[in-house]
């Protein structure tokens, strides 16, 4: 089998109900130059699934996750099995839509960056109805300003589980972070080592299934603390 040109690292915790939608729509997509990496750290049928759909998809891979400690800890699993120079990083709940990869990886296949991060507020994003509540889009709002400020680039959203990188960026960015936390990260280890990170407009939908696992309020506290130690290389 050839080399894929882009690894799509879904990341996955319970998605029984949407990984199949998610997987076909993803190779509806981009079929022919993408490989599928599904690193699942659940417990439900999600497994099962994604097997038997490795019948009909030959460049989609599952990988159990038996010490999950974190979408962190899953995107560098990923990373590590990615065969491809181009990564590019979703949810599995699909509030993200698969269709907005290529528009996503564009940037970086142009040479124009190094890192992408999908952005739901900057001009050109859709939110449809009944996506975030509106105290979640202000908590990404203002996590992305502190994060702005501290860093010296204004980037509209640090926070979607839509994200695209380089191998060398990957390579460089020596991600740390298990929960959470990993998602600003990103942005974060990379404008500090004078990377080019461009924010992308998506689209996002409701939830499709289940309901999300984060702790609002705990979770915001951390990120803020977080954020801090990673920018100054304390983390």
């Amino acid at each position: 089998m050839n080399r894929p040109a882009l690894s799509i690292i879904v990341t996955t915790m319970n998605e029984e109900g949407t990984i199949e939608r998610c997987t076909r729509r993803i190779f509806d997509v981009l079929d022919g130059e993408c490989e599928v990496l599904v690193i699942d750290g659940g417990s439900d049928r999600t497994g099962d699934i994604v097997r038997k759909l490795a019948n009909e998809f030959p460049r989609l891979r599952y990988i159990h996750n038996e010490n999950d400690r974190g979408k962190g800890h899953a995107v560098r699993i990923g990373i590590e099995a990615a065969r491809a120079d181009i990564m590019a990083q979703i949810d599995g709940d699909l509030q993200f839509l698969p269709e907005e990869l290529p528009r996503l990886v564009e940037p970086i296949r142009k040479g124009c960056a190094d890192v992408t991060l999908g952005s739901r507020f900057t001009k050109g994003s859709i939110r449809n109805p009944g996506g975030a509540p509106w105290h979640r889009a202000i908590g990404n709002r203002t996590i992305s300003l502190y994060t702005s400020l501290l860093c010296g680039q204004r980037m509209t959203d640090v926070l979607a589980g839509m994200k695209a990188w380089t191998r060398a960026a990957a390579e460089a960015m020596q991600l740390r972070c298990d929960h959470a936390s990993y998602d600003a990260e990103v942005p974060v280890r990379a404008l500090s080592r004078s990377m080019r990170v461009v924010d992308v407009p998506i689209s996002t939908d409701a939830r499709k299934s289940g309901r999300s696992k984060v702790k609002v309020i705990p979770v915001g506290l951390k990120l803020l603390r977080d954020i801090a130690l990673i920018r100054f290389d304390l983390m």
